[in-house]
């Protein structure tokens, strides 16, 4: 990442804090501890960075704009030229940084666009599998920099170089909307191509082109109309005022205040909101697609119980989280794709391990089975509409199913361990001798009250919601 990038509007030294206060007396001891490593920072790290953009750290960045041209990323790694007074190597008083506010506050930052600053900020803006539930973060970080931006230009000049000013904005902005658009279209519009939704990629793509264009004139209209954001002039320094990072922060915030941007017309194909969900569930599918083959290879039972449990999530997400019907239909299509193709990738992983073995080894898969637990698991949901009631009665019959069988099964490879799995499925403790030792049934529970529990909250923290992540008790299986 550019080392352009600490400019007045991205605060790349967030992880610092400001102990104290600016006002301490002479001699005083707070320090702002600055974090190197910051520099070099993942970009939804940084795209939540530049989203919530304080004061103390426009302050920190103006100081920190002094020393810009001393700092370079070589081979990925930061090389600093010159003095830029160690900033970078760990500390600086909280005093020094207060004489630096006073001497902002009398001489201003200036009425110039720090256009090195804002290309640099509206870099790295590539959608993709890992970051597709900042996308509209994204969306609105450009879309309120740009309407603080043109009104800064609209009001401060005339002439041809007004037009000058205007055509460099609307060039950075077309090039950050076709990186968005491109990035997303490489990764989540392929994704939903390649599980049988030909044209899908174009039409996202048109929905993602209208939506930007609509949430920047939001943003404008808003930055117009909004007396309370027009009111930030009469409480706030002037040079926070020339800071367009600062007042775009300000400006999302009063928008939010307001009641947020409104959301696209179902007309329009699909909504912002569509598009990020479905990129962060195309990014969970690709996921446990990639890491296909945790299951017990010859547990069918539990195979089918687990796609259970992705399936109702699937619906509840589809029904329950205010999507537009387009997107309900291809989120619901794609499971089902989704589904067989785990099973193909499953079998195929079979196969493929049975060629190291000198015994024979399964090598398939029992769909009969798989599908028998699943249906049934299914249709208790759709008669109740509770998850967790639903998942309780197919583990029920996915256990009872395995233990009428298995007297067929002993003997073949893995039977057993599938057995013991089943044996304790809803009742951990007699099997272990470590004290509280969550069951599979308690694990999946855990997952599955999680899932209720994000869909019913406002946090717009969306990444891992669907189906199972890190922290869910060690529960492997994809539920």
């Amino acid at each position: 990442m550019s080392i352009e990038g600490i400019s007045g509007s991205l605060p790349y030294y967030s992880s610092g804090k400001v102990r104290n206060n600016f006002q301490e007396s002479s001699g005083c001891k707070s320090v702002y501890e600055a974090d190197p490593s910051a520099v070099i920072r993942k970009e939804e790290d940084g795209i939540v960075a530049k989203s919530h953009y304080t004061e103390d750290e426009a302050l920190w960045n103006q100081y920190m704009k002094q020393y810009r041209d001393s700092l370079k990323i070589v081979d990925g790694k930061l090389v600093v030229n010159g003095d830029p007074r160690n900033v970078l190597l760990g500390k600086v008083s909280g005093e020094e940084l207060e004489q630096f506010r006073l001497k902002l506050e009398r001489e201003g930052i200036g009425d110039d666009i720090d256009w090195r600053g804002v290309e640099s900020d509206f870099k790295k803006m590539d959608v993709n599998f890992d970051n597709a539930g900042y996308l509209n973060t994204k969306i609105d970080y450009i879309a309120s920099r740009y309407a603080v931006l043109k009104d800064r230009i609209e009001k401060n000049y005339s002439g041809d170089e007004k037009e000058l000013q205007l055509s460099r904005l609307n060039e950075i902005m077309d090039n950050t909307k076709k990186t968005i658009i491109d990035s997303y279209g490489d990764s989540v519009g392929n994704f939903y191509e390649e599980y049988g939704h030909s044209g899908t990629r174009a039409e996202l793509a048109e929905s993602l082109s209208k939506g930007i264009d609509q949430r920047v004139a939001q943003y404008e209209d808003h930055l117009q109309s909004s007396e309370s954001y027009a009111s930030l002039g009469d409480t706030t320094a002037k040079w926070l005022q020339q800071d367009d990072g600062y007042m775009a922060a300000r400006l999302r915030e009063d928008m939010e205040v307001s009641g947020g941007t409104s959301a696209q017309s179902e007309e329009s194909g699909y909504t912002l909101k569509d598009l990020e969900v479905a990129g962060v569930y195309a990014a969970e599918c690709k996921e446990r697609l990639d890491n296909q083959g945790v299951f017990w290879s010859d547990n069918e039972q539990r195979l089918g119980l687990d796609l259970a449990v992705q399936g109702m999530k699937t619906d509840y997400l589809a029904n329950q989280g205010n999507l537009s019907g387009n997107m309900q239909n291809l989120l619901q299509d794609t499971f089902q794709n989704y589904k067989d193709k785990y099973v193909d990738l499953l079998e195929q992983m079979l196969k493929e391990k049975a060629t190291h073995f000198n015994t024979p080894m399964k090598t398939s898969i029992n769909r009969q089975e798989v599908s028998a637990v699943y249906e049934y698991t299914m249709s208790q949901y759709r008669q109740s509409g509770d998850i967790l009631d639903a998942f309780t009665k197919g583990a029920k019959h996915a256990r009872s199913i395995f233990e009428a069988n298995f007297s067929d099964r002993a003997g073949s490879p893995g039977s057993y361990s599938a057995k013991y799995d089943w044996d304790n499925f809803f009742d951990q403790s007699k099997y272990t001798s470590i004290a509280k030792t969550d069951s599979l049934y308690e694990k999946y529970s855990n997952s599955i009250n999680r899932f209720l529990g994000n869909m019913k909250s406002d946090n717009h923290e969306m990444t891992r919601l669907f189906f199972n992540g890190p922290g869910d008790y060690g529960l492997n299986q994809f539920a």
